[in-house]
């Protein structure tokens, strides 16, 4: 059984996972050990998803080279996962900005295994969890975006593809879909042929990302001056 894009299977799915994540929100925020709240879902979140490489690599037997965390929400997902293991603040900073792919890959996801399956558990639960991160670092932890950290998130994910688009040139992949667009459906077809639609993505990044920083410091401006 599959669930199509929208409907009321869809739904439901974004509604029970956001659930469960803002039940362990109020877990972090209320325990007196936040941060090893947040270290033990981190370390939970990283089974969950190695168990879904693990079951692709051994018992379907895909390709180790399809495998690999490179595209936005999985390297996302690492930097999350470090970052409130380790609590390295640059980490927590990028996962802020990146989380808003995470947000476009929950409104169209590419699984189509209905809930129980460990596919579904593992592409909802994983995603979720990025916005997680970010909502708690911020609400919970303080972390505040500034210029400087956004310049260094943004930077950081170019380097980073242009190193996946030397990887993509050498296996044959297309991870971070930077060598060439989608086979599948994508919004991305209707943004030009390459390279032209890494443009339009590049410019459609700063722009949100941009917009999420200056929300948020006018936010925290308001608190200030209100005080």
């Amino acid at each position: 059984m599959e669930f199509e894009l929208f409907d009321k299977l869809h739904f439901f799915y974004l509604l029970g996972y956001s659930l469960v994540f803002v039940f362990l929100y109020f877990g972090v925020k209320y325990n007196p050990q936040p941060k090893k709240v947040m270290r033990v879902i981190s370390l939970i979140i990283l089974m969950i998803k190695c168990g879904e490489l693990f079951i692709r690599y051994k018992l379907i037997g895909e390709a180790w080279y399809s495998l690999l965390p490179l595209h936005l929400c999985n390297i996302t997902l690492i930097f999350a996962v470090l970052g409130t293991i380790l609590r390295f603040t640059p980490f927590l900073y990028a996962t802020f900005f990146w989380s808003i792919g995470a947000v476009f890959a929950l409104l169209t996801p590419e699984v189509r295994e209905t809930f129980p399956h460990f596919f579904n558990i593992s592409f909802f639960s994983t995603h979720c969890y990025i916005i997680f991160v970010a909502v708690t670092e911020y609400k919970i932890f303080k972390l505040r975006p500034s210029l400087e950290s956004w310049t260094g998130s943004f930077l950081g994910l170019n380097i980073i593809a242009a190193g996946v688009f030397l990887i993509n040139n050498v296996l044959g992949t297309n991870y971070l879909y930077i060598n060439r667009k989608p086979s599948f459906q994508s919004p991305l077809q209707y943004f030009g042929e390459w390279p032209y639609y890494i443009i339009v993505v590049e410019f459609a990044y700063i722009i949100l990302t941009l917009l999420l920083l200056f929300l948020f410091r006018k936010k925290d401006y308001k608190i200030k001056v209100n005080r």
